[in-house]
């Protein structure tokens, strides 16, 4: 009898295998793992997301996205702090280009609205980090990507 009620489970652990590889790479913790982007492979990858499928811009600006928060903490941790300012601006020229593709009925939003959830996350520990002069513009960015995230979870639920 006891082997019976193993048997459901064991039928279970491919499917939860399975789902587990499914889950986006984007979704973990940043890790060293990641390939960091320097800011010309970010500036030619959001060119490239211009020219892509409108339906697919919105979750390809979150990657974007992303990528810039990854970039700041570098140059943050690095004292670099006029390179982080004009990376901020950066993200604030992505974050307005992400807020108009998240209007239109895009693929993958859900999957947007997850990475901006962990790029928001990520971009907390980098504000954390800095002083309490530096922090100032930074609380803005955070307070900008919390709200976009905000929004595309909004849209998310609204389907």
């Amino acid at each position: 009898m006891v082997a019976q009620r193993n048997r459901p489970i064991r039928s279970f652990l491919p499917l939860v295998f399975l789902t587990l590889l499914a889950v986006p790479s984007t979704l973990c913790a940043s890790s060293p793992d990641e390939t960091a982007l320097d800011s010309l492979a970010l500036i030619q990858m959001e060119h490239r997301v211009e020219l892509a499928d409108q339906r697919e811009q919105c979750y390809l600006y979150a990657e974007v996205l992303h990528g810039l928060t990854e970039l700041a903490g570098r140059q943050v941790a690095a004292s670099q702090f006029d390179e982080a300012g004009a990376t901020l601006r950066q993200m604030e020229v992505v974050a307005t280009k992400l807020q108009a593709a998240s209007s239109r009925n895009g693929r993958r939003m859900k999957a947007a609205e997850q990475l901006l959830e962990h790029t928001t996350h990520r971009f907390q520990d980098v504000v954390r980090s800095v002083s309490s002069d530096d922090r100032a513009a930074m609380q803005k960015t955070l307070q900008r990507l919390d709200a976009l995230h905000s929004d595309v979870l909004a849209k998310v639920f609204a389907r």
